[in-house]
């Protein structure tokens, strides 16, 4: 093996890694950055458009929420619940899926969505 062919070499293995690098961060920062509420002990829980409930970009049933939420509780007494709604999502869900967390000690905080500017 040449000189020149071991750096082509080893240039093109650097490129490789780094592509790999970057292609890795490119899919676990999202989910990294998604989770970061739940260090700071908050469970936050988003509500689409058409009443789907994900929790850390994981769709779950609206029926675990509050099994969810009490065993959250167990772990941490001063954690809080965040429901996320998105805009387009219908009062009544919303309302559906606050009354699900009644039994719960944890402050319930509701975020809705920015209003249309017109």
């Amino acid at each position: 093996m040449t000189s020149s062919s071991l750096r082509w070499s080893v240039g093109f293995s650097l490129v490789a890694v780094s592509q790999l690098l970057l292609i890795t961060g490119l899919i676990v920062l999202p989910q990294w950055r998604a989770q970061m509420s739940a260090r700071d002990g908050v469970i936050t829980f988003f509500v689409g458009r058409d009443g789907s409930v994900r929790l850390w970009n994981r769709p779950i049933d609206a029926a675990v929420m509050p099994a969810l939420v009490q065993r959250a509780e167990r772990f941490n007494a001063t954690a809080r619940v965040r429901l996320v709604a998105s805009p387009g999502v219908t009062w009544g869900v919303v309302q559906d899926l606050v009354s699900l967390l009644d039994q719960t000690s944890l402050d319930v905080e509701l975020q809705l969505p920015p209003t249309a500017r017109s």
